[in-house]
């Protein structure tokens, strides 16, 4: 593999939306992302409304990568970011005007 080749490599992030049956308050995603080995520097991440994407390099040509959209838009003035240790966690606070729709669709 040349440095002008890089190999991208799809992460799942692992999402709780907090949402419990008898906790209908829950209003934020947990989102979390296993990143080996990136130097907190390298990551791009971009969180908007309707979802998130990331973008993180690990070295001259590996770059991991990912995106999630949201059922209920995200309040991203009011998201929170943590990297340590190969993780990233973020809590992104959601609007849902129509809570009967977000918990119908998790099967609430």
């Amino acid at each position: 593999m040349s440095e002008t080749d890089t190999k991208k490599i799809w992460v799942y992030p692992c999402v709780d939306c907090g949402c419990d049956c008898n906790d209908i308050d829950e209003d934020h995603y947990h989102i979390s992302i296993a990143l080996p080995g990136v130097k907190k520097n390298d990551i791009d991440l971009k969180v908007i409304k309707s979802g998130m994407r990331l973008n993180a390099k690990k070295g001259i040509n590996i770059e991991y990568v990912s995106e999630l959209k949201f059922l209920c838009d995200a309040n991203t003035s009011k998201v929170k970011a943590n990297y340590e240790d190969g993780l990233l966690t973020l809590d992104v606070p959601f609007d849902c005007p129509d809570r009967s729709f977000f918990y119908g669709q998790m099967g609430h």
